[in-house]
C-alpha cells in the first residue's frame, strides 16, 4: 500500500509528456534597418563662413541659417532653412518642416528626403567654386582690385544685416510685425518722423552731453549716454528694416500667390527686393566697360531706395514704441 501511494504521487507531480522539450517563447527581434525613435534636441544654427551638418539623430527645434557655407541636413528641422553662397544637401533621412531660401546656391536631395514647406531661390549668377574657407567667392581679377573689393565689401554688409535680420526675426517677431503694419498705414508719416529723428539725433545727443557735463554729479553719465543712444539707434534702424523687408516680401508673395508658412522667406525676398539695385551697380562695376558705364547711375537709385526704406522704417519704429502698440486700427469688415 506504501509503495502504490508513492508512485501514485510520483505520477500526479510529474509534468505533462513533451512539455520539457517545448522552449520559452522569446521576444521579436529588433531589425537593425529600423529609424531612430530619438533624436537629440537643439536649438537654432547659425554658421557664418563654416559648414552646418546636422546629424541624423538631431532634431533641430527652430531654423538654420548659413552665411558663406553649405549645410547637410541629415535629422530633423522643425523651421525653414536659410542658405546664402553655399549649397543645401538633404539627405535621405532628412525631415525639414518649413521653407528653404538658397541665396547663390544649389539644392541636392537624395531620396527618401522629407520636404513639406517651399523652395525660394535668389541667385545671383555664375560663380567660381572653389575650395577653401571662401569658396562662394567670385574670382578676382588682378586688373579689377578695386572694383571687386567694393563688391566683396558690400555682399559681407548684407551677408552680416542678414544675420542680424534673421536675429530680429527670431527674437520679436510680434513687434516685426506691427511696425510693418504702421510702416504700410502711413508710409509717409513714418518718413517724416524717422527724417526728423535722423537729422535730430546728433544735436539732441550733443545737447544732453554738454547738460549733464556741466555738473559733476551727471559727468560720469556722459560716458554712458553716447554708446546707449547709438545702440539704440542701431536697434530702431535695424528693427524697421526688418519690419518693411518682410512686409515687402509678404506683399509679393500674396501677388504670386504663395502661401509660405514661415516670415523668414518673406523677409529674405524683401531684403533681395531692397537691396537689388546696390548689388547690380556692384556686379555692373565688374563688368566689361559697357555695361560698366551704368554702374554709377544704378547705384544712386539704389542708394536713395535704401535710405527711403531706413528712414520709413525708423519712423514706423518711433511710432509704435519699438514695436510694442499697433497705432492702426483693424481693417473693417465688408459687412460694416
Amino acid at each position: 500500500m506504501r509503495t502504490l501511494t508513492l508512485l501514485a504521487i510520483l505520477v500526479l507531480a510529474a509534468p505533462p509528456s513533451g512539455s520539457a522539450a517545448q522552449p520559452p517563447p522569446s521576444a521579436p527581434r529588433a531589425t537593425s534597418d529600423a529609424p531612430p525613435v530619438t533624436y537629440r534636441i537643439t536649438g537654432t544654427r547659425f554658421a557664418v563662413a563654416q559648414n552646418v551638418h546636422v546629424d541624423r539623430d538631431e532634431e533641430v527645434t527652430d531654423g538654420v541659417a548659413v552665411v558663406g557655407g553649405s549645410a547637410r541636413i541629415d535629422g530633423r528641422v522643425e523651421d525653414g532653412i536659410l542658405v546664402v553662397g553655399g549649397d543645401l544637401h538633404l539627405g535621405p533621412t532628412a525631415d525639414i518642416r518649413g521653407d528653404v531660401v538658397l541665396v547663390g546656391g544649389t539644392l541636392i536631395r537624395d531620396q527618401g528626403a522629407r520636404l513639406s514647406g517651399g523652395v525660394s531661390y535668389v541667385s545671383f549668377g555664375d560663380w567660381s567654386r572653389r575650395t577653401g574657407l571662401f569658396g562662394w567667392w567670385p574670382r578676382i581679377e588682378l586688373g579689377n582690385t578695386g572694383r571687386w573689393l567694393s563688391l566683396a565689401a558690400t555682399l559681407f554688409r548684407v551677408s552680416i544685416l542678414a544675420i542680424l535680420m534673421l536675429v530680429v526675426l527670431l527674437v520679436a517677431r510680434g513687434p516685426v510685425a506691427r511696425v510693418g503694419r504702421a510702416a504700410a498705414a502711413e508710409p509717409v508719416r513714418a518718413a517724416i518722423i524717422g527724417l526728423a529723428a535722423e537729422v535730430l539725433f546728433l544735436p539732441v545727443v550733443l545737447v544732453f552731453s554738454i547738460a549733464l557735463g556741466i555738473t559733476i554729479i551727471g559727468l560720469p553719465f556722459v560716458f554712458l549716454l553716447v554708446p546707449v543712444a547709438i545702440l539704440v539707434a542701431l536697434v530702431a534702424l535695424l528693427l524697421g528694416f526688418t519690419a518693411l523687408a518682410c512686409r515687402l516680401g509678404e506683399w509679393l508673395e500674396d501677388r504670386l500667390g504663395w502661401r509660405p508658412r514661415s516670415a523668414v522667406p518673406a523677409t529674405a525676398l524683401g531684403m533681395f527686393l531692397i537691396l537689388m539695385p546696390t548689388l547690380l551697380a556692384r556686379l555692373l562695376g565688374v563688368a566689361p566697360e559697357p555695361l560698366r558705364l551704368a554702374a554709377f547711375g544704378v547705384l544712386v537709385a539704389g542708394a536713395i531706395a535704401e535710405f527711403l526704406i531706413w528712414t520709413i522704417g525708423l519712423g514706423a519704429t518711433l511710432m509704435t514704441g519699438f514695436g510694442r502698440w499697433n497705432t492702426t486700427p483693424p481693417p473693417i469688415g465688408a459687412g460694416a
